[in-house]
């Protein structure tokens, strides 16, 4: 079966947040990726989050009074300066933790799901502990690896 790259990060995305509770963040992160590729469609948010295109369009105009999208209608939804503030930090946060749990042996597949569920949810502060650590670890790994 051969899947677009939208239907594969949208997959990871409903793995990663289990669909169920799809957060402004998560609406975030799919404007972002799906803007890579030209201009977003309130139906292509809708369907690679696999929610209704009503329910897109009362988060998108939620995520726009945040000051994180503009939505112009049929122009398509783009990402604020603000907006690519808080996708900088999420992807921080994401491979912070995803190469955390690599590091514990964790498989890449399942810490990259993980890190997903994760990110939205922890404090920035403790991804900065993780952060220090991580480090730590890396550089026990290479004087172990000698």
């Amino acid at each position: 079966m051969n899947k677009t790259v939208e239907g594969i990060v949208g997959e990871v995305m409903r793995k990663g947040h289990e669909i169920k509770d799809v957060r402004p963040e998560h609406y975030l992160e799919a404007i972002y990726e799906l803007s890579s590729r030209g201009r977003v469609t309130l139906s292509d948010l809708a369907r690679m989050l696999g929610v209704k295109p009503s329910s897109a369009q009362k988060m998108v105009k939620r995520l726009e009074e945040q000051g994180l999208v503009v939505y112009k209608g049929r122009g398509g939804i783009t990402i604020t300066e603000r907006g690519l503030d808080v996708i900088a930090a999420l992807e921080r946060s994401h491979k912070t933790l995803a190469e955390f749990f690599k590091l514990i042996g964790v498989e890449e597949e399942l810490a990259e799901v993980e890190a997903e569920k994760l990110e939205h949810l922890i404090d920035p502060r403790v991804v900065e502990r993780i952060s220090y650590l991580v480090h730590s670890l890396r550089y026990l790994k290479k004087l172990y690896e000698k």
